[in-house]
């Protein structure tokens, strides 16, 4: 911060002994008061009555009088604001940015000495209400194009974008070859290349007939549905949860996470429209209590749980569904009202307020009652009373709990009255264990491990080893105290015997607290005193086996311990004996109070309450219906927003550039569509479907893009010199853009070749330890922020904590891990050996290297390469690790195969 002694001084060493050229108002300080003045003083807003967005406006000045006077920088407020250290008086004040640099300041007082000069007309910014992005969506009429045009128009699509080719005098570049095409749509829709027969069919086309119908096929294909769910995982940030090694407390997001994923595969083979996708990510809860199926979708929510601190969870949540579904950057606006867009501080925490509310918990699944090993990682209303209140400054130790912030939207979305009405829920949600499945699942369990310690026993010696006990009573010595001697073969043994005996006291209990449990549901009240004690008895019998079990187990550790391993062991027997006594007493106690049988849990968080499965609320009967009243207003057709981004994103990961650069931000410091009104017919056709059909349905979407001819154009720039010269950006898209393939599809296409890639769709994410032998989609790693595939991310893997846009980088690392990932080496052999089981005896060299090219590249090598091919295989043969082995049958072949995988043509979709 500048600190003059006085303000004449300052401006004195801020004015040059000659003046240089007029300064540039337009280019340079304009730029400069948009930036670091125009939030507070222009179209936003206009503290103290003043507007800086025109140089009228600053003479005009505002409560206290002009801004600016002409030539006269030390009497202009303008300058002697800028200047101040006065607290009350700088600008920009202290928490609202960093003061200005002095060659700023500098330029400010240059353009007022030099007379403050502006062009003739300037107009001041437009109402913000007034920006494309939050003006009401109308489909636009379809363009006429001219005869020339006309010809090369498929559908709606080429109609907006020949009509701007027609514009700019650009031609667009011809249709790409039919194994070009083919090649684009198959790694586009399903991320696995096509197979040599059905490029063969295709070369053989007359025409390109055959575009529609593969589309149709692929887009009815499950593979789909695992192509588009990882685009739309990008967007959603899925990741797993991250644990710490020995723990077994998610930290961030949330265990079986993977259920989540696994809906959205489905709910896009299913072509389930956007809207209602939305709709079940924001509220199954509320929607759809006792669908299980749809309940999986709330893990959008869970993903943003965090253990330590609830300000990171809910500054996620609202920071990422603005971003993701109205393309909107609310986050700017938690300490302060948001400099570009008319989004208030307020605002910010209204659409927290929505969310204060929601916790996350883990519901049984059917067949499996452990919710370590899985179960429905999903939302509910925990917290129905929270309040939100509004952090002075951002900061959480400054909340102005004077009143409470209600749920709200801005003003400039409020189209309609948000409709908020608490939603009653059923039993089976307040008490989940009502479910059908879960108390069966709890038998099946403890019928499980009562067979496995039964099958375990079964598998010792029956006969006992002759210096052990033989008496009923030595027999049962572990619970008694030691017997003389340590009998390692004799311990095993009780050990065993105590594990049948707890599983099936634990059997009994998981019984009796059904039976329980039902004759209470039965009457809706509570069951009979004698069911009761029946049930708290088992419980306790079941807590007393057990931990004579565990005391069993600890005498066999220390009869088979060396005698300087026994120390840490007897002071466990210690601790494991008094725990036995303490069970004993339980057991001899009378009692009615037994412990239900749990259909979910909370999960566990370090702030305020600390919930844990042993010690859980019990479930609210209603939810606040906050999340859903929020769900249906992003999902109204009034809202010009969520329609728009989607599309957008559609569009983007069809054509490898979006029509609006900033994905989330369609604020006014977002890029400008570079087709508007494209990007409003999508989104209106996306949102209305067509005449017909289903609002809000992908598929059909897809389809229009991928059969319009704009889609369909080679990406080679050869004739396409004078487009090139005009728009060198491709943003009149006269040409295809040719992209690398995103990380998985690299992987998955090595794997698809070979032939290994695991076609089961769903399921658990596939841990860390065994990524490197799996051959299942990539899609099924597990991926959190600490852990992620180095492979995938040498190719631009996606990072979980944002990534509405993947970079698109080129390194040489890429290089190295397709010529010496173990993956590749294996698929190179591998898919040498496939090509010589597919052919006939005798296959030629040439023969090979076409079959190769065709496998790995989807193309016939041309003259050139076949020459270089041949070549290169006799050299190999020369080397003396190229000879043949059981391993490796073709060496040299192999090498033909690596090469090709590490070709451009492989990772790029041309």
């Amino acid at each position: 911060m500048m600190k003059p002694t006085s303000l004449v001084s300052v401006l004195a060493l801020a004015i040059p002994v000659t003046l240089p050229a007029a300064v540039d108002y337009q280019q340079a300080v304009k730029p400069l008061l948009k930036e670091r003045c125009y939030a507070c003083h222009g179209a936003l807003k206009q503290k103290g009555g003043l507007r800086l967005d025109t140089v009228e406006a600053m003479r005009k000045g505002g409560h206290s009088g002009p801004a600016l006077l002409t030539g006269q920088p030390t009497q202009s407020p303008l300058i002697e604001r800028l200047l101040s250290t006065d607290p009350e008086e700088q600008m920009p004040p202290r928490h609202e940015g960093e003061p200005f640099k002095e060659d700023q300041i500098r330029l400010l007082v240059e353009w007022i000495s030099g007379g403050a000069t502006a062009p003739e007309g300037e107009q001041p910014e437009k109402d913000p209400r007034d920006h494309w992005a939050f003006r009401e969506r109308k489909r636009p009429a379809i363009p006429e194009v001219s005869k020339k045009s006309a010809p090369w128009v498929r559908n709606p699509i080429d109609a907006f974008v020949a009509r701007q080719h027609e514009s700019a005098g650009v031609s667009p570049q011809p249709e790409a070859s039919g194994e070009v095409l083919l090649r684009r749509i198959y790694i586009d829709l399903l991320g696995v290349p096509p197979t040599a027969e059905e490029i063969a069919a295709v070369s053989k086309a007359p025409d390109s007939s055959w575009v529609e119908p593969t589309v149709d096929r692929l887009l009815n294909d499950p593979r789909y549905g695992e192509r588009w769910a990882r685009h739309w995982m990008d967007i959603w940030r899925y990741s797993d949860a991250w644990i710490l090694t020995g723990s077994t407390v998610a930290r961030d997001s949330q265990k079986h996470l993977w259920h989540w994923r696994d809906w959205i595969i489905e709910s896009l083979n299913a072509d389930l429209p956007y809207d209602e996708m939305v709709r079940q990510m924001l509220a199954a809860d509320e929607l759809s209590p006792d669908d299980l199926s749809k309940l999986r979708a709330t893990g959008f929510l869970a993903r943003n749980f965090n253990i330590f601190n609830r300000l990171v969870w809910m500054d996620n949540t609202v920071e990422h569904v603005s971003k993701g579904f109205l393309g909107l950057t609310f986050n700017c606006a938690k300490c302060h009202d948001h400099k570009s867009d008319p989004i208030r501080q307020e605002d910010y925490y209204r659409m927290r307020s929505f969310f204060e509310p929601y916790h996350v918990r883990l519901d049984v699944a059917p067949g499996e009652a452990d919710l370590e090993a899985d179960g429905i990682a999903r939302v509910f209303d925990g917290q129905p009373t929270a309040p939100t209140y509004l952090y002075v400054r951002g900061d959480e130790t400054r909340p102005d709990k004077s009143r409470v912030i209600e749920p709200g939207v801005p003003k400039v979305l409020a189209f309609a009255k948000l409709a908020i009405a608490p939603v009653p829920l059923p039993k089976t949600e307040t008490e989940p264990a009502r479910r059908a499945w879960v108390l069966e699942a709890h038998r099946a369990a403890a019928e499980k491990k009562l067979q496995q310690a039964r099958a375990a026993l079964g598998k010792l010696d029956k006969t006992p080893p002759a210096n052990a006990p033989q008496s009923e009573t030595a027999a049962e010595s572990p619970f008694q105290g030691p017997p003389p001697g340590l009998y390692p073969a004799f311990m095993e043994r009780a050990a065993a015997e105590a594990a049948v005996a707890a599983a099936q006291a634990e059997h009994r209990s998981v019984e009796s607290r059904a039976a329980a449990m039902n004759q209470g549901w039965s009457t809706e009240s509570e069951p009979s005193a004698e069911t009761a004690r029946a049930a708290a008895q088992a419980e306790r019998n079941a807590t007393l086996a057990r931990a004579r079990h565990k005391l069993s187990g600890l005498r066999w550790d220390l009869a088979k311990a060396a005698p300087d391993k026994r120390g840490p062991i007897e002071k466990q027997l210690s601790a494991a004996l008094a725990e036995v006594a303490k069970a004993e007493k339980a057991a001899a106690a009378a009692g009615e109070r037994f412990t239900p049988l749990p259909g979910a849990k909370w999960s566990a968080t370090q702030f305020g309450k600390v919930y844990t499965e042993d010690a859980a609320p019990d479930f609210p009967s209603a939810s606040t219906g906050r999340r859903l009243a929020l769900a249906r207003w992003l999902t109204d057709s009034r809202n010009p927003l969520p329609a728009r981004v989607a599309a957008n994103h559609i569009w983007m990961r069809h054509m490898g550039k979006p029509l609006v650069h900033t994905v989330f931000d369609f604020g006014r410091k977002g890029a400008e569509p570079s087709h508007p009104e494209l990007l409003d017919w999508l989104a209106s056709e996306l949102a209305e479907g067509p005449s017909g059909g289903t609002p809000w349905g992908m598929k059909h979407l897809h389809r229009l893009i991928v059969t319009s001819a704009t889609y369909r154009m080679s990406s080679s720039k050869t004739g396409g010199e004078a487009a090139e010269k005009l728009d060198p950006d491709n943003r009149l898209l006269w040409r295809r853009i040719p992209l690398r393939m995103e990380a998985e599809a690299v992987r998955d296409c090595v794997l698809a070749v070979a032939g290994t890639l695991d076609g089961k769709i769903g399921g658990p994410s596939v841990p860390a330890a065994e990524r490197d032998k799996s051959v299942r989609r990539s899609l099924y790693f597990t991926q959190n922020w600490v852990d992620r595939s180095l492979l995938l991310a040498t190719f631009d893997g996606p990072d979980t904590s944002v990534c509405y846009q993947r970079d698109q980088s080129i390194v040489p690392q890429q290089a190295l891990a397709l010529s010496n990932a173990g993956m590749m080496q294996d698929a190179a052999r591998t898919i040498a050996e496939r090509i010589f089981k597919g052919a006939a005896a005798g296959l030629t060299d040439i023969g090979f290297i076409e079959r190769a090219f065709v496998a790995v590249l989807n193309r016939l090598p041309d003259e050139f390469e076949r020459g270089q091919c041949v070549d290169a295989l006799q050299a190999f043969r020369a080397l003396p690790q190229s000879q043949p082995t059981p391993n490796s049958p073709y060496p040299a072949r192999s090498q033909i195969v690596a090469a090709l995988l590490n070709h451009s043509d492989f990772v790029t979709i041309r």
